[in-house]
């Protein structure tokens, strides 16, 4: 006999199952817990919004363990785009500091992100093959993000077969959305607004079958310098609502969550400590490395304002300014020297006269 479950226990079942965080928690709630495995999401913005950025932090957030509000598995990440005019791919230096500040290996962590770039409209539409191919290889895959996914399909002022371009569109975005529906996949697709002379919310760029595939759209909008209004204009089961996000401090996007700098650089001392102080050979090398512990831990408030990717890379960035420091007081000792040796050397010449 078949088992009858009432739509209480179906919603309860559904809001249990693991969803991954957007990095906000005003946003997760917005969206209904954050992203789930099984639907498909646009979000859209111009540059100002913060769009790139969520993109970013979605990829990486993808890699936590559940238990940390991720997936627990691997990332597929497809970006569309003219790379030679446009010079933008992903942003593997922005990717670099959201997987330390989560406190993930970087290498193992960029080894679990697959890449599929596409730039031109015929390689955008060999994109399906490609992913099949890798969902087939690699089924610890949990999300697909497509990166500006209407772009090369959007047609310029007064170009002609408009029609043809989005069916083509149209036909990519049916694959992209069929693979990761039978594969169970979550699936995060931005593009940006299309243009218009009102003040209304614009509509997304790819026309209204991606609207149509898309199970939850949100708008970004930059509004003040300090905050971005979010706009859930389509959802399940909740209904269009409008909030405004706090940005944190130097405007990033969601108050992106990072852990005390003092805390991640204490982390990567002790770690190069056990794993590189020891493996030297060179006692002297050994001394060096301490003298330069005592300079990384006396320059923290100016290593926190640096604005660099990893702890790792501003720790070589303040031994670097130590070390010419440590060269221009030797500088200046040897021209004191060679001064005073000048001096004694004309006096000796007077003595022989």
């Amino acid at each position: 006999m078949s088992e009858f479950k009432n739509a209480s226990e179906v919603l309860e079942e559904k809001l249990s199952h693991p969803r991954l965080s957007t990095g906000s928690a005003d946003l997760d709630s917005l969206i209904g817990g954050g992203i789930e495995k099984g639907l498909s999401y646009l979000f859209y913005g111009d540059e100002e919004s913060g769009v790139d950025l969520l993109i970013h932090r979605i990829v990486v957030n993808s890699l936590l363990p559940t238990e940390r509000f991720g997936l627990g598995g691997k990332c597929a990440y497809i970006y569309c785009g003219n790379y030679r005019r446009e010079k933008t791919m992903l942003d593997t230096r922005l990717l670099t500091y959201l997987i330390k500040a989560e406190r993930m290996d970087p290498m193992k962590a960029l080894d679990n992100i697959y890449v599929i770039c596409s730039f031109s409209e015929d390689q955008q539409e060999q994109v399906f093959e490609d992913l099949l191919s890798l969902l087939e290889r690699d089924p610890e895959i949990k999300l697909v993000v497509v990166h500006n996914i209407a772009k090369l399909f959007t047609p310029s002022e007064g170009e002609r077969n408009v029609r043809d371009r989005i069916m083509r569109l149209q036909k990519v975005i049916h694959q992209i959305w069929r693979a990761c529906a039978e594969n169970g996949l979550a699936l995060v697709v931005s593009c940006r607004p299309f243009k218009s002379g009102s003040h209304r919310i614009p509509k997304p760029e790819g026309g209204k079958y991606l609207k149509h595939r898309a199970s939850v759209i949100v708008y970004f909008r930059r509004k003040m310098r300090n905050s971005v209004s979010a706009f859930l204009i389509k959802h399940p089961n909740r209904p269009p609502r409008m909030i405004r996000i706090k940005l944190s401090e130097g405007g990033d996007l969601l108050g992106r969550i990072t852990h005390p700098f003092r805390s991640l650089l204490q982390e990567e001392i002790d770690n190069l400590k056990r794993t590189y102080r020891e493996a030297l050979m060179d006692a002297k090398r050994r001394e060096a490395f301490d003298s330069l512990v005592h300079t990384w831990s006396g320059e923290q408030g100016a290593m926190s304002y640096a604005r660099v990717p990893t702890v790792l890379d501003v720790m070589l960035l303040t031994a670097a300014v130590d070390n010419r420091k440590l060269i221009e007081e030797a500088l200046e000792q040897i021209k004191t020297l060679r001064s005073k040796l000048e001096e004694i050397d004309a006096s000796l010449r007077k003595l022989l006269e």
